[in-house]
């Protein structure tokens, strides 16, 4: 059974191998999209590290992506979602597909 735009809640910002084999196993994604709270610290490329470090450590499972906020539509932890559907669906249209 294939559940169509399921969502998913990870601790501490992190996906593990675990949670992604559920992911595959219940859900059968085509495409995992990496929507974390924004961590952002200004001048500091730590955040963004780490999304593309998670996209490239299983992107071999299935495609992966992320949101990356880089239009300041979130203030510090936020979530993606948490301005709103407008704000999300931005967001998510320009989510960055990692290859």
């Amino acid at each position: 059974m294939t559940i169509p735009n399921s969502a998913a809640a990870v601790c501490g910002s992190s996906l593990n191998i675990f949670q992604l084999k559920l992911l595959m196993k219940t859900c059968h994604p085509k495409e995992i999209v990496i929507c974390f709270d924004k961590e952002e610290i200004k001048g500091e490329d730590k955040y963004l590290k780490k999304l593309i470090g998670i996209c490239n450590k299983y992107k071999n499972y299935c495609n992966f992506s992320y949101v990356y906020d880089s239009d300041n539509l979130l203030q510090l932890k936020d979530s993606p979602s948490d301005r709103g559907e407008e704000t999300f669906r931005k967001l998510l249209e320009k989510r960055r597909i990692v290859k």
